[in-house]
């Protein structure tokens, strides 16, 4: 009866064939059913093979024989119950599929049938689901009459994708099971059947929950079709299935995967021979997941790796998340491209800037103290990672150590617009908004760049202020056999000079100027000579270790890409120890170089200026030709001073009386950071002895009418104002008060107007007040300019 069936609508689809070919909708048939196109091979810098590709996926072809027979029990009954009566398209099907849509008022059936589903795989997409579904249908028609029933189930069995670049069921038995599709047990045969419907959405790596459930769909068709019993489909569904890990089917996956998603790949070729090494990588993979684990209490689930030859460009490690294959934690999006805020590991390309217009040097004084910064938007109050501001310092030290203060003070001088021309000019295509849109917090990290693009521009300090591209070919085999060699990319000139490179490499090898922010034992600490950075973004979602030696440049970011924030996790302590296991593997890259225009004086840490009389230690600086200071330092300086009185000796003072001390003499905007310190400041005159009559307390910071703006992302923990203030030579009892009441000098700002006030107790006991400053905290979006 079947073959009757088959041979009468045989002769009733050739008129509709006919009509269907007057378009131009033929699309060429293969010879065989079972054909396969040829392999690509992506390998390593030795040879071993990372990943092999097929142009339309894995595909290992096999006959109707060589499968399981449940396998193609369970597809029919799912897919396509009325498979041998029908000519390829099957009319009652796409009735039923037209109520069931119409009742449902969405698309919930479709009505493709298996020759139609063979069709679809088998001729590339026109963009028109209309146009598709006419060619499909005319394709299955011109299949049915070349190829018998049981070549059309072949083809099914051989092209169709099963997810994870498995295309066919022996691709896909061997890739999920570790078997052969003829070998396949019943259970395994229903769980395969029902990945094609949704390769992505079924994927067993991501969705494990979603294609067990797809499987109970199969295997209730069965029991529909009458193949199987209701109590053997029960057992089936119960019995627990293994996959193969996925590890097992590729190495680097992040790294081959954006190879193959690259527009310019040529996936025609036999092998591409790329620049990774993959026992490096193997041995990186394995760390990564070590510190994750290491760090899980705190709320740590991802982290990403990239190293990169100097000399080239080559990348030799891509680790794009801790666990690709880990869905419940989007082991699949690359942590090496995503953009994300880098914290502080923009600040070199910033002092570089600095450096560049000859008006800085490593020995510049910056200040490290309360800066009320006014923005469109409201105040800007910079703080350190720790809260505390150490007054003046020197720009190496500022940058070694990551002072906040002292980079926003840097970048409101050199102006928004100069910074972001130069972050531009050494690779951070990323950053493409306006200077206002970022302002001077662009110094701090507050744009979105990549972790390739730090890596780039690191390197390009390393290799003296040109920027390599990252590169991951070194030969491409194509398809007729042709060896064709990669040039590795003429690398980018950089605004920053080899004296500018070389310096910034000074300060950021410099594990003295790190210590007084991260101590003298660091993760940052190596056996050999090392230039590192480290960020660490708002509310601690995201921190970053980026480095180099001569050789070699590594970039490690550790975070969450749901973008929620870790607990007490820094750049020292999250992404630094991983930075470290890295180098260590990598090893010792030689000494920096030195850089033959760079001249070296001796200056006054203090000041910055050549060491005098009274400088209590000087130390070497290396500068640019013309750029090493000319005068004396100013900052310690020796006065005479009244024993009795304890101001300024004058002519008039005994010489028994005259004691010759030696003070830091810091210009006057320090000078309540000095006070707060308890550093001694020397009297201009008997006055200042004893509290003048008219003394009061005074409100330093903020200032009045100071419009605040809270951050939508930061917790309140971290919106905190540090109220600055000073009492009169002898008072006490310094206490604030905000809206009356009182409160810590951190005070947690919170919406609305606000009155604050210092207090103080005077010589006789008096509690005394200062002039009250008014101030407004607004929500965001909030702001008002009344």
């Amino acid at each position: 009866m079947r073959i009757g069936a088959h041979v009468g609508w045989k002769a009733g689809c050739v008129a509709l064939l006919l009509v269907l070919s007057m378009g131009s909708l033929a699309w060429p048939l293969p010879s065989d059913p079972a054909d396969a196109p040829h392999t690509l091979r992506i390998t390593d810098r030795h040879g071993t093979t990372l990943r092999t590709v097929y142009p339309n996926g894995r595909q290992q072809p096999v006959t109707l024989h060589d499968v399981a027979p449940t396998a193609v029990q369970a597809l029919i009954a799912t897919e396509d119950r009325r498979f041998y009566h029908h000519p390829g398209i099957d009319p009652l099907s796409v009735l039923d599929a037209a109520r069931a849509n119409l009742r449902a008022g969405r698309v919930v059936r479709g009505a493709s049938t298996l020759t139609m589903q063979v069709a679809r795989a088998m001729r590339p997409r026109s963009g028109s689901i209309w146009i598709d579904k006419l060619a499909e249908a005319h394709l299955a028609l011109r299949l049915e009459l070349r190829w018998s029933k049981t070549q059309i189930l072949e083809a099914w069995l051989n092209r169709v994708s099963f997810g994870n670049r498995a295309h066919g069921i022996e691709a896909a038995a061997q890739l999920y099971f570790g078997t052969s599709a003829r070998d396949l047990t019943p259970q395994q045969s229903t769980f395969l059947v029902g990945l094609p419907q949704s390769p992505s959405r079924y994927n067993p790596y991501r969705y494990p929950d979603r294609a067990r459930a797809r499987q109970q769909r199969v295997l209730r068709a069965l029991v529909e079709s009458g193949t199987l019993s209701t109590a053997d489909s029960t057992a089936w569904a119960n019995i627990p299935l293994r996959l193969r890990p996925p590890t097992q089917t590729m190495r680097a996956p992040h790294f081959t995967t954006a190879l193959l998603a690259a527009s310019d790949a040529d996936h025609t070729a036999r092998e591409w021979r790329t620049t990774l090494d993959a026992n490096l990588q193997a041995r990186i993979e394995a760390r990564v997941q070590t510190r994750l684990h290491a760090l899980r209490h705190q709320n740590v689930t991802n982290a990403a790796v990239l190293v990169l030859n100097n000399a080239t460009g080559a990348i030799r490690a891509y680790v794009g998340s801790g666990d690709f294959w880990d869905a419940n934690r989007a082991g699949q999006n690359d942590g090496v491209r995503m953009h994300r805020q880098p914290g502080s590991t923009l600040k070199p390309f910033l002092y570089g800037a600095a450096f560049q217009t000859g008006r800085y040097t490593p020995a510049s004084i910056l200040p490290d103290i309360p800066l009320h910064v006014p923005e469109a938007g409201g105040a800007f109050t910079p703080t350190n990672y720790d809260n505390r501001f150490r007054g003046p310092v020197s720009a190496r030290e500022a940058l070694a150590a990551s002072y906040n203060v002292p980079a926003v003070y840097l970048a409101r001088e050199m102006g928004t617009a100069a910074l972001l021309g130069t972050l531009r000019d050494v690779g951070f295509a990323s950053l493409h908004r306006t200077p206002g849109h970022y302002g001077v917090g662009l110094a701090l990290g507050n744009g979105e760049v990549q972790l390739r693009e730090l890596a780039e521009a690191y390197a390009a300090l390393a290799r003296g202020g040109t920027r390599p591209e990252a590169t991951a070919y070194t030969w491409i085999r194509t398809a007729a056999g042709d060896t064709l060699h990669v040039e590795p990319p003429a690398p980018a000139s950089t605004p920053l000079t080899p004296a500018t490179a070389a310096q910034l490499t000074d300060m950021l090898a410099d594990a003295e100027a790190r210590t007084p922010a991260f101590g003298a034992s660091t993760p940052l600490q190596l056996p050999f000579p090392v230039a590192v950075k480290t960020g660490t973004s708002k509310d601690y979602r995201d921190n970053w270790t980026v480095g180099y030696t001569p050789t070699h440049t590594v970039a490690v970011w550790v975070g969450n890409f749901d973008g929620s924030p870790m607990e007490q996790v820094s750049g020292i302590s999250g992404a630094g120890p991983l930075f470290h296991d890295v180098m260590r593997m990598l090893g010792p890259g030689g000494a920096f170089p030195e850089a033959a225009a760079l001249e070296e004086a001796d200056i006054c840490p203090a000041s910055g200026q050549q060491p005098g009389a009274y400088c209590p230690i000087a130390r070497a600086e290396r500068f640019q030709p013309g750029t090493a200071p000319a005068d004396t330092c100013t900052v310690h300086r020796r006065i005479a001073i009244d024993r009795h009185t304890g101001a300024r000796a004058s002519a008039a003072t005994p010489a028994f009386r005259v004691q010759e001390r030696t003070y830091a003499v810091h210009p006057p905007a320090y000078h309540d950071w000095m006070r707060a310190n308890g550093l001694p400041l020397p009297p201009e005159n008997l006055f200042q002895t004893a509290a003048h009559p008219d003394a009061r307390p005074q409100v330093t910071y903020p200032t009045p009418g100071t419009r605040f703006v809270l951050d939508p992302v930061l917790r309140p923990a971290y919106q905190r104002l540090h109220l600055r203030g000073h009492l009169p030579t002898g008072w006490t009892d310094k206490t604030w008060t905000v809206n009356g009441a009182p409160v810590s000098a951190p005070w947690t700002l919170t919406p609305g107007r606000h009155t604050i006030v210092l207090y103080g107790r005077d010589a006789q006991g008096t509690r005394q007040r200062s002039a009250p400053v008014s101030i407004a905290v607004y929500a965001a979006g909030q702001v008002s300019g009344s």
